[in-house]
């Protein structure tokens, strides 16, 4: 008795269905994923009652950390080369706004330097941000 085999076909790679399959991922990890710009130092803002929003100036914005440390723009920043890191930015721009990031529990002391420091590099204006709420506890 005799077996007739069919002679097979080479296996092929259907790009197609591959394609798909990157564009449907490609998709889904586009819409999972969040655009949202982080802060360099992770604070709780203390909450206000009577904080007011403002429009937002494109200004120099100052974080203080709990543990004592400054942020300008996102840049670490001695609490010695302020004033003078200031006075440049103010030699930039005249009109330059100052908006300071302060954790909840920020010493008073380190606040008091920065408005200081503010106050001698001719800075007039210092925003602070708050969250909606109550005082904080």
């Amino acid at each position: 008795m005799k077996f007739y085999s069919k002679p097979r076909r080479t296996p092929t790679i259907i790009l197609v269905a591959l394609i798909d399959i990157l564009v449907v991922l490609l998709i889904f990890f586009m819409v999972t994923t969040t655009f949202i710009r982080q802060p360099a130092v992770q604070i709780t803002l203390p909450k206000s009652k009577t904080g007011k929003e403002v429009k937002r100036e494109q200004g120099l914005v100052l974080t203080l950390s709990p543990d004592g440390k400054m942020f300008l723009n996102t840049q670490p920043v001695p609490a010695e080369q302020l004033v003078e890191r200031l006075r440049a930015a103010k030699l930039q721009n005249p009109n330059v706004v100052v908006e300071m990031r302060a954790d909840q529990k920020t010493t008073l002391d380190l606040i008091i330097t920065v408005v200081d420091a503010a106050n001698q590099a001719g800075i007039q204006i210092i925003n602070t941000f708050t969250r909606a709420g109550g005082a904080s506890q």
